[in-house]
């Protein structure tokens, strides 16, 4: 039986692609405000050079805070789990939970926190059921923020918590 895993967040290989795009179409949206001669081109083109800075400079928060991974350690002796978030082989967070107070374990869709998540549902986040609880708790949760997965990795996170509850 496996005593780790380890797993990472759905990550975009394009993000470098779109944070230097958009801040590129920005100076040109700019460039195209500075050289207008009418009133409603300029209000359009300033528009959109602002969008276009902001989707940039937002997407290249994305990509400075980098990929989660998330590292599932069973110990010895003990009926408990570590659980380590770490971003470029740093550890960021730590939490432990009891293995014996999981009554169940499931994939489900990431909660519905915002406009992206109406449009793109392939995400999937892991919950689970305490014994002594009612409702169903995420589990990769860091700082209030889900950390997305693709379903086969929130597929293994279950098969390895669920072999150790059975």
């Amino acid at each position: 039986m496996r005593n780790q895993l380890e797993v990472s967040e759905k990550y975009s290989r394009y993000w470098p692609a779109i944070t230097l795009g958009s801040l590129i179409v920005s100076a040109l949206f700019l460039g195209g405000y500075i050289y207008a001669n009418s009133a409603l081109l300029e209000s359009y083109l300033r528009l959109a050079a602002f969008a276009f800075f902001v989707i940039g400079f937002l997407s290249y928060f994305k990509l400075r805070e980098g990929q989660i991974t998330i590292t599932y350690n069973l110990a010895d002796e003990k009926n408990e789990m570590m659980i380590t978030y770490s971003v470029r082989d740093q550890t960021i967070h730590e939490e432990s939970i009891d293995l014996s107070d999981i009554k169940s374990i499931k994939v489900d869709q990431m909660p519905n926190r915002s406009l992206y998540n109406d449009f793109y549902k392939i995400d999937r986040s892991v919950r689970l059921k305490k014994k002594h609880m009612d409702g169903w708790l995420y589990l990769n949760e860091l700082h209030g923020r889900m950390i997305p997965l693709s379903q086969e990795n929130a597929q293994k996170i279950v098969t390895f918590i669920g072999d150790q509850i059975k």
